[in-house]
């Protein structure tokens, strides 16, 4: 008798006090950290995931092995659920977590503490405590994010030498590839107003922040370093040192294997050396990180002051790539999003080239060289971007910029699906989770209108005059056939974004599908008439080709959507869908240019 309540007694703190945390990556056992290797942990989050579900050792060995042609299978899979099961103190012969189905496979049976890898709010506490069978279909999938904030500087010493945001970008270069865990870059926390780790894990929906200050006294800088965890509240890595500015670059990399292990998690290594990201020059390297900070607010009345700072830097350090880079970029995005002036493109160009001469391993260099690649100037070369963006990924995965561009590149080629895979994989590197606006154009060309509809709703609530945003208002309602409410909405986009071409011949799409042929066709003579516009050309072709194929002037409408594809929009799901193509089906050209574009760009270009 004594013997059975033991039993039952041990059985019940087990059971109860088994806690699986998928951030840390560890399990725990009355609040100690049990050691499991990485194949029984893997299996561990494989099972809890389909708690209560049968889950067959094939798919055990598909999820650890990927093939089980090199390996002994059955006596892999039977080693790595004995370690599980020494790990929760189970047996075999009566299992309380991790049932045996003969013949078959495994099934995991007993309540189990999960503590996300995501931050779950200011409940997280309660809600870690919920079984893991509320939480099926999302815990293998669940990621750790982490943000890496500027460091606080103390004391009345300036910070010439740019050190508090250096430091914090030096540490997110080394961490971004860390596997399993996603890295804000540090455009997407530099310009946040300072608060406490608890409030900056809230506001981002991130749970790890890592977050320190620096100090100057008696002539020796120190550094005071911690990693926040929101689940539990507490920081669960801290360091205290000297800093030694001959040998940042070795603190750096201790920090980052601390991080890592404390998270256990591996750190990805490149085969070649990594060169240093800054500047010797303290001039230079000061100027650079006020230029960052500066283009990493988002705000272009902004663009003048962070060009100055960053040309200020290279000029101090001609051999700075990364400055050469952002620089570019700084550039590139000014001559496409607002200032089309032909000077703009040719210093973007200049720059983007010294800073891949000077290191061809720089992702933010390959990132602005996509972006050259990927415009008017250059005719919309789609497949040499993307090499340069999946090279820029492959260097540094925590790319926001790369993965949307990635996205509106394979949405124009037509890829729907893989371009709105890529949306999705840049998610987690902005502020709570957020999609790119630019999915919008996913939903649209796929002829989804409702979602479409709250991804515009969304993006004007967020900046309501943003000219791509005000030009995609209209076009639900347009090809639903909501008349009153397109017409409404594009005089709206014409008041915001007047005499642009893009717009007015979406106006003339409208009359056209409204049966107003001659002022269609006037809003195409108005769009022809003036060359700039804000958005790129190959859509006004499209739009014209749209209001001739209504007009039923077919061998015309045919010749503008060639152009259209030849200057860059190649969506061909789209050209098939939308109604005001519907003329061109069968006509023996459109048939043979939808079989070219598709064998043009397959579905395997997409995919990362």
């Amino acid at each position: 008798m004594l013997e059975t309540m033991r039993s039952i007694r041990n059985a019940t703190v087990s059971a109860t006090e088994v806690e699986l945390d998928l951030g840390r990556y560890e399990l725990r056992r009355s609040g100690r950290r049990v050691k499991l290797e990485k194949k029984p942990m893997e299996l561990l989050i494989l099972l809890a995931a389909r708690r209560e579900q049968l889950v067959s050792r094939e798919e055990i060995t598909k999820k650890l092995w990927r093939s089980d042609l090199f390996i002994d299978t059955e006596r892999n899979v039977n080693n790595i659920v004995r370690k599980l099961r020494t790990a929760l103190g189970d047996r075999s012969s009566k299992p309380r977590f991790l049932e045996t189905v003969v013949g078959k496979g495994y099934r995991f049976i007993g309540p189990l503490r999960v503590i996300g890898a995501q931050y779950a709010g200011p409940d997280a506490i309660d809600e870690s405590s919920r079984s893991i069978a509320s939480n099926q279909g999302h815990v293998g999938s669940q990621q750790a994010s982490l943000a890496v904030m500027p460091l606080v500087l103390l004391g009345n010493t300036a910070d010439d030498q740019g050190l508090c945001l250096g430091l914090a970008d030096a540490m997110v270069s080394r961490l971004g590839n860390m596997q399993g865990i996603d890295v804000l870059p540090i455009a997407m926390v530099v310009n946040l107003s300072p608060a406490s780790p608890s409030e900056i894990a809230a506001r981002l929906g991130i749970r790890f922040v890592v977050h320190g200050a620096i100090q100057f006294s008696k002539g020796q800088w120190r550094l005071a370093l911690e990693m926040f965890d929101a689940s539990t509240r507490r920081p669960c890595y801290s360091k205290k040192c000297d800093l030694e500015m001959t040998r940042l670059s070795q603190l750096e990399n201790d920090i980052a294997k601390g991080i890592a292990g404390t998270l256990k998690r591996p750190l990805e290594s490149t085969s070649a050396p990594q060169k240093p990201r800054y500047s010797r020059d303290p001039l230079a390297y000061a100027e650079f990180m006020r230029g960052y900070r500066l283009s990493a607010a988002g705000d272009t009345s902004l663009t003048e002051k962070a060009s100055h700072h960053l040309t200020n830097a290279v000029m101090r350090d001609p051999a700075f790539a990364l400055a050469h880079g952002t620089l570019a970029q700084v550039y590139a995005s000014r001559h496409f999003e607002f200032d089309p002036a032909s000077v703009w493109l040719e210093k973007a160009e200049f720059h983007c080239s010294r800073a891949l001469e000077l290191d061809p391993d720089l992702p933010e260099g390959h990132v602005a060289r996509a972006f050259l690649l990927w415009g008017p100037s250059k005719n919309f070369q789609h497949l040499e971007a993307i090499a340069e963006l999946k090279r820029a990924l492959m260097l540094q995965k925590n790319l926001p910029h790369a993965y949307n561009r990635l996205g509106t590149i394979l949405a124009h080629m037509g890829l729907l699906d893989r371009a709105r895979e890529m949306y999705e994989r840049g998610r987690p590197f902005h502020p709570n989770r957020k999609v790119s606006p630019s999915i919008v154009q996913v939903y649209i060309w796929s002829h989804q209108q409702e979602p479409a509809r709250e991804y515009i709703a969304a993006w004007r609530a967020e900046n309501p005059t943003n000219k791509y945003a005000v030009y995609f208002t209209p076009l639900p309602a347009l090809m639903t056939g909501h008349w009153e409410e397109a017409e409404t909405l594009l005089d709206e986009a014409l008041r915001l974004v007047p005499n642009d071409p893009l717009v007015i011949s979406l106006q003339g799409v409208f009359y056209a599908l409204t049966g107003r042929i001659d002022a269609a066709l006037n809003c195409m003579t108005l769009a022809c008439s003036n060359p700039k516009s804000f958005g790129h050309a190959h859509h006004t072709y499209y739009q014209i080709a749209c209001i001739l194929a209504l007009a039923g002037q077919r061998e015309t409408a045919f010749q503008w959507l060639e152009r259209s594809v030849s200057t860059g929009f190649a969506c061909w799901p789209y050209f098939l869908k939308d109604p005001c193509l519907a003329s061109l089906h069968g006509f023996p050209e459109f048939d043979f240019l939808i079989s070219a574009l598709q064998a043009k760009y397959p579905d395997h270009l997409g995919s990362l």
